[in-house]
């Protein structure tokens, strides 16, 4: 009788901490993994643990993306624009976009329309507790969290750098950091069909230095002060400097505007290569799986790609992928681009305005979207200054020519 109610505890314990698949970390990578998983037949019925410290949908952050892959997230759309400006050597150069829409969803609302969906779903728990650590145990992922100990074949993290972070090969390590602020004014002076993609017609103080303006009205917009550099602000440069940019550009004084909502964030830009897997049955997803493309911190689209994928192995049975984000071609454009920014940012600013102002904003996204092919790329190198990507690629060369 005891032995008989022993096994009965342990068969029950294991069904408690037992999953088909457990999704740690409920942030983009998490969510957009949950959300395609939601939409497969064969796996929206097993048995799912989606676990992270707060999993509230909260609007802290904005997500853009420039759409051509067929997304169609116009669900989650907060706003898009059809025409980008860039501002650079004094310079301000807008186009309006062919090919493509550049558009904006916010954190919070994409977290909230997916959580909703699952609410008809009783597979699918969710856990807010910290997470400790992952290993695995024969052929099972392992989570440890402060609510305890689960496992599953499965595990898609990204909130835990990978064991081999600190010994991975890294040669340029950037930040691209920002504070925004969304503000209200009380007159209309946005055009928000119309949005800022960069303007580096600001003081450089601090490396390679920007504004980015997301107007979702003619009285409401998004302000970024953004930076590449290799340490962040304090808080009051940032917001110093947006001040600044609002009263020298738009003439508002701070008594004209309020301050809606504040965003704050840092993105690595790294030539370092990500491991797919943290261990054995742990799969590194999102930005610590190496999706955030180096020179430009977008990450949002990668995310999808890499859901879409695991999703689709996984049906059919298979271990999922571990192709790179990047192909060898563009990690060297990446890595060249990448000194130039660190070791020479006022020819960095040379070339941003020579690349908006000689090619098809089109053309350029492509390009940053590694949707182009060699002969576009050519014709988008030959319109800027070439000495420097020599410069580069002879700095760089340990790298390059051992597999980037």
């Amino acid at each position: 009788m005891v032995e008989f109610f022993l096994i009965f505890i342990f068969q029950n314990m294991d069904r408690d901490t037992r999953f088909d698949i457990i999704i740690a970390g409920a942030g983009a990578a998490g969510l957009t993994l949950l959300w395609y998983i939601l939409h497969s037949p064969s796996l929206k019925t097993k048995e799912i643990l989606v676990l992270d410290k707060s999993i509230q949908p909260v609007n802290d952050k904005t997500w853009c993306y420039w759409e051509s892959n067929n997304l169609d997230l116009s669900e989650f759309i907060h706003h898009s624009w059809g025409e980008l400006e860039v501002g650079a050597m004094g310079n301000y150069i807008s186009q309006h976009l062919k090919d493509y829409s550049y558009n904006c969803i916010r954190n919070g609302d994409y977290a909230e329309k997916i959580l909703s969906q699952t609410k008809q779903y009783s597979n699918i728990t969710f856990k807010e507790t910290g997470i400790r650590k992952f290993f695995n145990v024969d052929d099972l992922g392992v989570v440890e969290t402060d609510a305890g100990t689960f496992k599953a074949p499965f595990i898609f993290q990204s909130v835990l750098k990978p064991p081999d972070f600190n010994q991975s090969k890294v040669d340029i390590s950037l930040l691209q950091h920002f504070i925004g602020w969304e503000i209200e004014t009380d007159s209309e002076l946005f055009n928000p069909d119309k949005a800022v993609f960069m303007d580096f017609n600001v003081k450089q103080y601090n490396g390679v230095t920007f504004m980015y303006v997301l107007p979702m009205s003619s009285n409401t917009a998004l302000i970024e002060y953004t930076l590449f550099s290799g340490s962040l602000l304090d808080e009051k440069e940032y917001e110093t400097a947006i001040t600044s940019y609002l009263s020298d550009r738009y003439k508002l004084e701070e008594s004209q505007y309020k301050i809606v909502r504040k965003e704050r964030g840092a993105i690595p830009m790294e030539d370092r290569q990500f491991s797919t897997w943290y261990c054995k049955n742990v799969m590194n997803v999102g930005t610590v799986g190496g999706l955030t493309k180096p020179t430009t911190g977008y990450t949002f689209t990668r995310i999808h790609q890499q859901s879409k994928s695991i999703v689709s192995d996984l049906e059919n049975g298979l271990k999922p992928t571990t192709e790179k984000a990047s192909s060898y071609r563009f990690r060297v454009y990446d890595m060249m681009l990448l000194h130039l920014l660190d070791t020479d940012p006022k020819m960095s600013l040379k070339i941003f305005h020579d690349l908006f102002n000689r090619n098809r904003f089109d053309s350029i996204l492509r390009f940053l979207e590694e949707k182009s092919n060699l002969l576009q790329e050519l014709s988008i190198f030959s319109s800027l200054p070439y000495t420097p990507f020599f410069k580069a690629i002879y700095k760089m060369k340990h790298r390059i020519f051992t597999g980037a």
